[in-house]
């Protein structure tokens, strides 16, 4: 069974009380009302996951561990992952301060999300400082518009998140109505400003350490990097490929060798590395990560995935075949002009291979003309008609389909427009 997750972010543990939580309309009695709503969809026959998010401030001078052995006497099942801290903090008499921003615990929580892939997933923003239920609520919305994207083409993402919430918890109070409520969000088929070498946002400022580190974390991720740019290239020709509407690509150029799994697998580790705090005295400092940016980065490769998995499921770009399912493409991104273009450029295409016997291939152009003219502004013309450009399409009759392809010699121009169209 698909595991259901729970996330909430934690505060001081001691001052957490046992409280009633009513969840459509049961009443069950615990420290969180993550908790409460883990037994009550228990009850309802899901695998739940319960995951607390634990700020590092509250881990100094005591372990992961220790925080969940003292959970242990009244939770049941959870799993405990920290977190950054922004901030100052006064800790058994010491004052700390933690250097890091709101971006840190949000590109945190999201490389979380991304690791666990959860196809429902509750975030509970009754308890913790403010900062880190918003952080978690905006990690939760980025990860659901990463598994849009990864379906954008397909249109079939199955992934739900909900936000729950009690009314403040206080000390006087001992009942309280959870409230749950959808979240959802607008995922766009459009290039993301991702930029593999700026997950850092601001380096002038970092000490000695996090320099050394930053350089140390590039040249050991450097094959990775160079990995993510062709992943991004590619990606880049098959959005202009479907925006500029060039069916053709899809079958004749676009390679995507790259598993886009691996690629993500090996890009959290990477992103986490940009994670991890060093400390000196009383000052405990992050890189200032540009989560936006980390986002971006995951959302490309959440957009190579849908791209390629729709490249993956074309045959022969038979040209009635390549209009029904470009056609389909184009309604579902909103996109209807394309259509009536691709459908006026496959009329003329299959009007004209009226002259060619079965077996029998031709330039487009000698088709139409009985000679091959030439365009006087090719690249123009390229998007102007489809990508079928008549000097440099070959139109073959075989069987009862009619099938398309470009003269070899002209690919690596198609290449180069596509990547540039302007």
């Amino acid at each position: 069974m698909i595991p259901v997750y729970i996330a909430q972010c934690l505060g001081n543990v001691a001052a957490y009380d046992e409280k009633e939580f009513i969840v459509n309309g049961r009443t069950y009695r615990s420290l969180f009302c993550s908790d409460a709503l883990r037994k009550h969809l228990a009850e309802e026959g899901e695998n739940v996951r319960l995951v607390l998010f634990v700020p590092e401030s509250l881990l100094v001078g005591e372990s992961l561990d220790e925080v969940k052995e003292k959970l242990e006497e009244k939770l049941d099942i959870f799993e405990l992952v920290a977190i950054p801290s922004v901030g100052e903090y006064v800790v058994k008499g010491s004052r700390l301060r933690f250097v890091s921003s709101v971006e840190n615990i949000s590109a945190s929580i999201f490389l979380h999300f991304v690791k666990m892939r959860p196809e429902k997933l509750f975030v509970d923003v009754s308890t913790g400082f403010n900062v880190y239920p918003v952080s978690m609520l905006e990690a939760a919305k980025r990860y659901l518009t990463y598994r849009k994207l990864e379906r954008i083409l397909q249109g079939d993402c199955s992934a739900k998140v909900f936000a729950v919430f009690p009314p403040p918890v206080l000390k006087a109070i001992q009942t309280y109505h959870v409230e749950i409520q959808p979240v959802d969000v607008k995922a766009f088929f459009a290039l993301p400003n991702a930029n593999v070498d700026r997950i850092v946002s601001n380096t002038r400022q970092l000490s000695g350490e996090l320099v050394n580190r930053l350089r140390d974390i590039g040249s050991n991720y450097s094959e990775l990097k160079r990995r993510f740019r062709t992943v991004f290239r590619e990606l880049r020709i098959g959005l202009n490929a479907i925006r500029l509407n060039v069916p053709l690509a899809f079958y004749e150029i676009l390679e995507m060798g790259e598993e886009p799994e691996k690629i993500e697998n090996e890009m959290v580790r990477f992103a986490e590395e940009f994670l991890n705090a060093v400390r000196a005295d009383d000052v405990i400092e992050n890189f200032p990560v540009d989560g936006v940016n980390v986002a971006n980065v995951f959302y490309s490769i959440a957009l190579y995935r849908s791209v390629r998995d729709f490249k993956e499921s074309l045959d022969e770009p038979e040209v009635r075949k390549i209009l029904e399912i470009f056609s389909e493409v184009y309604k579902n991104l909103g996109t209807h002009v394309n259509e009536y273009f691709l459908q006026r450029d496959v009329e003329e295409i299959l009007a004209r291979a009226e002259k060619l016997d079965n077996g029998e291939s031709c330039f487009l152009g000698l088709l139409k003309y009985d000679s091959l003219r030439r365009s006087g502004n090719e690249k123009r013309n390229f998007f102007a008609h489809s990508g079928f450009l008549e000097e440099y399409t070959i139109v073959e009759k075989r069987d009862s389909g009619i099938y398309v392809k470009w003269d070899e010699n002209k690919k690596k121009d198609f290449k180069k427009w596509l990547l540039s169209p302007a």
